[in-house]
This record gives structure tokens, C-alpha cells and sequence, in this order.
């Protein structure tokens, strides 16, 4: 109840709920990041113990040691964290197989049964684990608006929110597949150095120069098993707010010129090398990727080592260190389809605009 009492105050905790409540209800992204006091009740004794022998079920299916990742890092050798962790771990014992487990359903207790009902919400997570299908959180039949009554499309989605604190955010998300079995071959890695891109000819460049943005940064702000929500963020000027559709549409433009390239260069149609290709611009990326992996001390070990190990689930021992740094890639491992694929949902039908700042509530207000 505590830690979600301090979140109550905290911008991106409260644009992140709201994000949450348009998601489809059925998809595990929408449930509620903490709980409090009411959806954890412990006023009643029997409903406490009841959450004790949850607690007690999720721990006895989960908590198990084939299912446990261990990580240690120091400046010791090798051989003696080695040493360390066979001295420390080897005395756990696995434990038999139980109802729990799946070993006889028919005999789990109804705690039990809650307990493995809720597991199956979770997307296949590991990297031994076949990447689970694309089922994005956010489908238009779920949003049902006024213009939708009409015949029209509810897309793209505008969300306003009112910051505590001062701010001039424009976001616009769209939903993507996963690539976090491909890390070094993601097409959303691409469109992160691409959209965010501050030289000649960016969006940046030309939205700066006409004085209506401050800030822009893209990137992935969910990267989940099953999808990806690409987010473009950026701080307005005080003009870039008064103009903020137009912004938007300019992002949009920039899209479809980055979709009518990929395509051209794919299909070798009205494409010139000499204006800059999306090959070369991989080269270039996966270059600064591999100095950035080769120049970079590894930080310190409380942060190294939960880093790692997350890594290690995700990536598996191999490459845990490596993913995502592109070592192996060069100007002819670009995913172009893979690109192609990606760029083309960069529209309007798939995009949830949001707009973050006082001034912009009270307009949505005075318009309602």
C-alpha cells in the first residue's frame, strides 16, 4: 500500500495506469502494476488466510530450483566464484513433483487451482521457450468512441492527461512485434536510431527549426514477449503545443517516407544509393555497437549482476553478454522484409497519440 500510495504522485506511474486501462482487460499488460489496501483486503481473517496460502501456492509452483538463475559477480578468479556458488547452491535440493506442478489437477485444492490459472496469463518468457504469436494490447475493437458509432475508425487514439508537474509532452505509440528473440537483427533497434535521428533531415531537425520541439527520443517503452510498444517522445515549445497536430502529422510524414524507402530499396524501384541507404545506415549502426561493446567497463556489481542475470533468462548463458550489440551484423545481414514489415504499422490505424500538459487538459475540458 505504500508503494503504490508514493506512485499516486508520480507522473509515469499515473500516464502509465491510463495506458493500462485502454489495453484489451483479457491481456496480462492491463492488470494493475501495485496493489493497496482494497484490492488486497486483510481486514477479514478469513480472506488473510486465504492470501497466506496463496502466497504459499504461488511460491511452492514458481519458486523452484530448475527454474532458478544465478549470478555472481566480484573481482575474484573465475574458479573461486565458481567455488562459491557450488559450495553455497549445491545443497538445495529439487523438490518432487506435486498437484501444483501439473502432476495430478484433479486433486489441487481451489487455491491451487487459482494459482495455475493465473500462471497461464504469462507469454512464454524464456529463451528456451518458442517466441509466442504477435497479440499486440491495444486493438481497435476495443475502443469504441463516438466516431466509431458513426463509421469511422477510432484510430489513431488521443489520450490527454493532466501532469503534476509542468510539462509539454507529445507521445505517439504504436504497436509492433517482438524482437526480443532477434535482438541483434531488430527492425525497432533500426527505428529507434532512425526516428530519433537529431541531423539534416530528421524530423528532429525540421521540427526544431520551426520552433515547435525542445526534445525527441524513440525507443521501445514496452518490450514484451508478444509485442512492442514504440514510443515517440517529445517536449513542445509553447508554439509545438498550439501546433501539435501539426508535429504529429510530420512524424507521420517522415513514416511513410521511411516506408517508401525501405520499399524502393528492397525492390531496387527509383532507389539512389548515392541519397543514402538503409544498408549502409545498419553497417554504421552495427560499427558503433561494436566499439560501444568493446570500450564499455561493465559498471558496478549491484547493478551488474541483476543486469546479467535477467539477461541470462532471457538470452540464454551464451549470449548474454552479447545480445543486442550487433557483433556479428554488417551492411548485408540487414532484416530488410523484416523492416518493411515493421515500418508499414508506423500509421495513423495503428497509433495512440498522447498529449501531457496542463494547457492541453484544459482544452480537451473546455471542448467537453
Amino acid at each position: 500500500n505504500s508503494e503504490n500510495s508514493k506512485n499516486l504522485t508520480a507522473d509515469g506511474r499515473r500516464r502509465l495506469q491510463i495506458l493500462k486501462d485502454i489495453a484489451d482487460p483479457n491481456h496480462y499488460y492491463s492488470k494493475f502494476s501495485t496493489g493497496n489496501s482494497q484490492t488486497l483486503p486483510t481486514d477479514d481473517p478469513e480472506k488473510v488466510g486465504m492470501i497466506r496460502e496463496a502466497l504459499l501456492c504461488f511460491h511452492k509452483r514458481h519458486y523452484r530450483p530448475e527454474k532458478m538463475t544465478v549470478v555472481i559477480a566480484g573481482p575474484q578468479s573465475i574458479e573461486t566464484l565458481e567455488q562459491w556458488v557450488g559450495d553455497r547452491y549445491s545443497a538445495i535440493e529439487a523438490k518432487p513433483s506435486t498437484s501444483i506442478n501439473g502432476a495430478d489437477e484433479t486433486k489441487m485444492s481451489e487455491i491451487e487451482a487459482l494459482i495455475a490459472e493465473a500462471a497461464k496469463d504469462a507469454p512464454p518468457y524464456s529463451f528456451d521457450e518458442d517466441a509466442p504469436p504477435y497479440n499486440p494490447a491495444f486493438k481497435a475493437s476495443l475502443l469504441k468512441t463516438q466516431q466509431e458509432l458513426e463509421g469511422d475508425s477510432p484510430w489513431p487514439v488521443l489520450l490527454t492527461t493532466k501532469p503534476l508537474r509542468s510539462m509539454r509532452k507529445l507521445n505517439m505509440m504504436f504497436s509492433i512485434p517482438s524482437a526480443r528473440k532477434t535482438p541483434d537483427q531488430s527492425p525497432s533497434t533500426m527505428l529507434s536510431h532512425l526516428l530519433g535521428h537529431e541531423g539534416v533531415g530528421s524530423a528532429f531537425a525540421t521540427l526544431q527549426n520551426n520552433g515547435l520541439l525542445s526534445s525527441l527520443s524513440a525507443g521501445a517503452r514496452v518490450s514484451a514477449p508478444d509485442f512492442t510498444l514504440f514510443q515517440i517522445d517529445m517536449g513542445l515549445t509553447k508554439e509545438g503545443e498550439e501546433q501539435w497536430e501539426e508535429v504529429a502529422s510530420i512524424i507521420f510524414a517522415y513514416c511513410r517516407l521511411l516506408q517508401e524507402k525501405a520499399r524502393a530499396e528492397r525492390d531496387n524501384v527509383n532507389f539512389s544509393p548515392e541519397n543514402g541507404s538503409l544498408k549502409r545506415s545498419w553497417k554504421e549502426m552495427s560499427e558503433l555497437d561494436k566499439i560501444f561493446f568493446n570500450e564499455t567497463s561493465p559498471g558496478g556489481a549491484y547493478a551488474y549482476a541483476p543486469n546479467i542475470c535477467s539477461r541470462v533468462i532471457a538470452y540464454g548463458t551464451k549470449e548474454c553478454l552479447s545480445a543486442g550489440s550487433m557483433l556479428s551484423e554488417n551492411e548485408d545481414t540487414f532484416p530488410m522484409n523484416d523492416f518493411v514489415d515493421f515500418v508499414d504499422l508506423f500509421i495513423p490505424e495503428n497509433c495512440i497519440v498522447e498529449r501531457c500538459s496542463e494547457g492541453a487538459y484544459e482544452e480537451m475540458e473546455e471542448k467537453t
